[in-house]
């Protein structure tokens, strides 16, 4: 199966769904496929892959850029997937794909959470009715992470074939040194409402002064809301307890995690953030609210699950601290050895997908 995954940003940064690409086709190379990227912009591919980089080029105003030449990429190709949701570079991909007769898979990786749909409404509806609707209605499947997530396709209308595999992870190199950082650990997007960052402050507020963790929080800005964050932690009196630090990479993430006490990841909704596959696949005690992953990981407890509310968080961060948690996060390292590897997860995916082609 020739699989052409394009997505402009594949080799920018080091951010969740630019990992994801390279990953999922990686994991499908493993099986046999043969996994395409065509990509935009970012540093020169790797030198030693079986998946096939491809550079596309783009015209067009920042924000407003389509592929130009995708053609003679997607041709020949059993299926085209497409990533994220609200783009025009999708729309026009799509486009080429349907007048190649190529099918096309949807990858919105929560693009259609109602919550997000509902944000800046004012400009998706009108966005919906023009372009993101056959768009939709056209692919031949939508990929979910959890069936979970199939009632925000039926709010759309869509009711047509869904492919159902969560992102996986890498095998760790390392393993979690049990926390001698002494510090708990949240990696993300400095988005409050939705990564539900006031209410893991709130919660810390909530206890007493002397059990109070050392609480770090790393990620990259989004909308200049970090700074909302840090004014937070100000007017909360948490200064003392209470790190807003910046984007972290590489191996300085991984030696941040190996030595956290524990991580944190309370969302208000989300779907299968890759911070916590990765702190859970080190064996860390994880403290999750119910999204489809969290709920995935506390159904086989490997990790805690708490309400996203100040008051559920708190009693949870509480609980972090006991020595049942470092059990969770060995039985959250034994979970995603067996369930979420990247050539189990996309074994599953090349199964589901093949079914429908």
């Amino acid at each position: 199966m020739r699989v052409v995954r394009y997505y402009p940003r594949a080799l920018v940064g080091d951010g969740g769904m630019t990992s994801a690409v390279r990953k999922w086709s990686q994991g499908m190379a493993n099986h046999g496929a043969e996994a395409v990227i065509a990509y935009a912009e970012g540093v020169e591919p790797p030198a030693e892959s079986t998946v096939e980089w491809i550079p596309v080029r783009h015209s067009g105003r920042t924000g407003m850029r389509v592929p130009v030449g995708l053609e003679g990429i997607v041709e020949g190709a059993d299926v085209l997937v497409l990533h994220s949701g609200w783009t025009l570079h999708n729309y026009k991909a799509a486009a080429i794909a349907r007048k190649l007769g190529i099918p096309y898979v949807l990858e919105p990786r929560g693009a259609y959470d109602p919550h997000i749909v509902g944000r800046r409404r004012y400009l998706k509806k009108p966005w919906w009715l023009a372009l993101e609707r056959r768009l939709v209605f056209g692919a031949r499947a939508i990929h979910m992470f959890f069936e979970e997530e199939r009632s925000h396709l039926e709010a759309l209308g869509y009711r047509g074939p869904v492919i159902v595999a969560s992102n996986g992870v890498d095998a760790p190199d390392d393993r979690w040194d049990r926390g001698s950082g002494g510090y708990v650990l949240w990696l993300g997007r400095f988005d409050p409402e939705h990564k539900g960052l006031d209410i893991l402050l709130e919660a810390v507020r909530r206890l007493p002064a002397t059990e109070r963790p050392d609480l770090r929080l790393h990620g990259p800005d989004w909308h200049n809301r970090k700074r909302d964050v840090d004014d937070l932690v100000l007017r909360l009196g948490l200064r003392d307890h209470v790190v807003v630090g910046r984007s972290v990479y590489g191996t300085e993430k991984r030696r941040m995690l190996v030595h956290a006490k524990a991580f944190v990841y309370p969302s208000r909704w989300d779907a299968c953030p890759n911070s916590v596959l990765e702190a859970v696949s080190l064996g860390i005690p994880s403290l999750v609210t119910p999204y489809p992953l969290g709920r995935f990981f506390a159904q086989r407890n490997a990790a805690l699950l708490a309400k996203e509310t100040p008051h559920a968080l708190a009693d949870g961060l509480v609980e972090l601290g006991s020595e049942d948690a470092a059990l969770v996060g060995e039985k959250g390292a034994e979970v995603t050895r067996a369930e979420l590897s990247w050539d189990e997860v996309a074994r599953q995916w090349l199964n589901q997908t093949g079914a429908l082609l």
